[in-house]
């Protein structure tokens, strides 16, 4: 019983071949027809992963010049943009009128403005009643707003053929 395992042990070498190696003893052990094909096959396969990734390249590179417009044009878009907010970051803010300096800027504004209304203070901001044209009335909100702080808490407008009835209550915002 002990022979035969004593036999295996003397057939074996003493070390185990590299994977190297014992793909070298099977490639001689093939016939020099099976390696032409082999070879063959081969380089089919490594010409399809040739064509395969010059195709994928050329998609990529189409792909590429599409987008590339669009994503300069926002570069260029967002290079703006920093350098308004640098400028922006520079300006020193504009104080702003508070209690009656505000109520005496915004009854000025109006009246330049030709806006019939009506303001009185109230709290922190104003109260407007009266009639104008929606248009011109439109435009002094956001003089107020750009100039003064000035938001729209609270508006009601009525229309009445060019003019139109107006009640709001405007708020001073910081921010």
């Amino acid at each position: 019983m002990n022979a035969p395992a004593q036999a295996k042990a003397a057939a074996a070498p003493a070390s185990p071949l590299s994977p190297l190696a014992r793909l070298t003893q099977a490639w001689q052990a093939i016939s020099p027809r099976e390696r032409r094909l082999v070879l063959l096959a081969g380089g089919v396969v490594a010409i399809g992963l040739v064509v395969g990734l010059l195709d994928w390249s050329r998609g990529e590179r189409a792909r590429l010049a599409r987008s590339l417009p669009r994503a300069e044009a926002q570069l260029e878009q967002v290079q703006e943009a920093a350098t308004e907010i640098t400028r922006l970051r520079g300006e020193t803010a504009t104080p702003r009128a508070a209690g009656p300096a505000l109520l005496e800027a915004a009854q000025a504004s109006a009246k330049s403005r030709g806006l019939g209304l009506v303001l009185q203070a109230s709290g922190d901001g104003l109260q407007v009643k009266g009639q104008a044209g929606l248009d011109a009335f439109v435009d002094w909100l956001a003089a107020l707003q750009r100039d003064q702080g000035l938001r729209v808490q609270r508006l009601e407008v009525q229309g009445q053929g060019s003019a139109a009835s107006i009640d709001a209550v405007l708020v001073q915002h910081d921010g």
